[in-house]
């Protein structure tokens, strides 16, 4: 059967003729329902593949793919060799860096928070926080110097800016003092804002400080070249179960380390929760409007039996008929989901560019609604549809089939 026939019979059979103007409305209702299914599934799947890469990103800042502690979480020599020698010894470790961790309080004005003081040597930092500097330097004056840098969030909280003066009170770890029952000493020292940074993540932009290592070392009180962990960032963190493993049988007691699935589980087990009922209520809506396209047909095949009659008795098989129909279907799937898709990109686009959509940072963990592009998606999403289309059509198409030309030519 000449292809091209088929095709303007096709074209000719969805025209707009006055008298037809109820299929070209049932044609629009399943384009459109088509067209909004599609963009629908496409903007679910960018938004859970954002969610999911930006909490990945943004709190490997914070924790790294992997972090190393003792058993009893005690301060050990930062020099240590088996770390040292880490992106040697394990192929999938890209860096390691040791830094100081603890608790301590800051306060500015009347305003007094809880927070983490990290302690960091700014040309080791192997996070990347850097790149979140908003404002000024990811750098202290020296290893000793009382500078910091805080979230902007907290800076917010505290009422403070680049320049101003920060109270940090902390207590150092004694086991003299504590195995006698007493509280050890607070200390107290002013440290002046050095830079601000913004990842993101309010949860955390309002939590951790950064200070000079050797300055931590000293307001905790601990020996020199001291830290309290080890932090590893991977090649790749999706291997971060294997490279604990490995990492584990390589450094040996008294050290354990935690992946950050395990540090951050809350996070991931909430997204991990989104991903599994989202898409399957999403791509029930794309099936009603599969639906559509089947109902279009049907009515299309009812309107056009008289038409499909003098096609049959000029010998057209019914090879010819069942192809058009189908053809019909496909090329409304086609649109739809082409244009949903499209449409579906566009506001990905414009919500990634502009953040437009802003969020709780306290309940969502970020403050802006994250997007990201994979071109499997969109194949994902197409392929499926065009398959649905198919399949819608076949029902119509198989009516159209049976029709006899006899019948076909009376009916009115």
């Amino acid at each position: 059967m000449n292809y091209g026939l088929i095709t303007f019979i096709a074209r000719r059979l969805t025209q707009s003729f006055k008298k037809e103007r109820f299929i070209r409305f049932t044609k629009g209702v399943a384009l459109i329902s088509v067209m909004l299914g599609s963009m629908a599934l496409i903007i679910a799947l960018s938004v859970l593949e954002g969610f999911d890469n930006s909490l990945r990103e943004n709190a490997a800042k914070f924790t790294s793919h992997i972090q190393f502690k003792t058993v009893r979480r005690q301060p050990f020599d930062a020099d240590q060799p088996k770390f040292k020698n880490l992106t040697n010894a394990i192929p999938l470790v890209k860096a390691a860096a040791p830094n100081i961790e603890r608790e301590g309080l800051v306060r500015a004005f009347k305003t007094v928070e809880g927070v983490y003081i990290r302690g960091i040597i700014p040309k080791n930092e192997i996070t990347g926080l850097k790149n979140n500097l908003v404002e000024g330097k990811f750098e202290f004056p020296s290893d000793t110097a009382n500078t910091v840098i805080v979230g902007r969030k907290l800076a917010r909280k505290l009422g403070i800016s680049l320049g101003d003066s920060v109270l940090l009170t902390t207590i150092s770890e004694d086991a003299a003092v504590e195995e006698a029952g007493e509280i050890p000493a607070p200390t107290f020292e002013y440290f002046t804002v050095q830079g601000i940074y913004e990842t993101g993540m309010a949860q955390y932009d309002d939590v951790y400080m950064y200070v000079p290592f050797k300055t931590a070392s000293r307001i905790f009180q601990y020996p020199e070249n001291s830290a309290t962990s080890y932090d590893v960032v991977l090649k790749n963190v999706n291997d971060a179960p294997a490279a604990l493993r490995q990492i584990e049988d390589y450094v040996g007691y008294p050290f354990y380390g935690m992946t950050i699935f395990e540090i951050h589980g809350s996070m991931f087990a909430w997204i991990e929760l989104q991903k599994q009922p989202i898409p399957i209520v999403l791509g029930l809506i794309s099936i009603v409007a599969v639906f559509n396209v089947l109902t279009t047909l049907l009515i299309s095949v009812v309107e056009k039996t008289h038409t499909i009659g003098i096609l049959r008795s000029l010998g057209m098989p019914s090879g010819g008929i069942l192809k058009i129909f189908v053809m019909q279907g496909i090329s409304i799937g086609l649109v739809g989901t082409l244009s949903g898709c499209a449409l579906g990109f566009l506001l990905c686009w414009l919500q990634d560019t502009f953040h437009i959509i802003r969020l709780q940072g306290d309940i969502y963990f970020l403050d802006t609604l994250p997007v990201a592009f994979k071109s499997i998606h969109y194949i994902i999403v197409i392929s499926t549809s065009l398959f649905l289309s198919f399949l819608a059509t076949l029902v119509p198409a198989w009516i159209a089939v049976r029709i006899s030309p006899v019948r076909a030519l009376v009916f009115k």
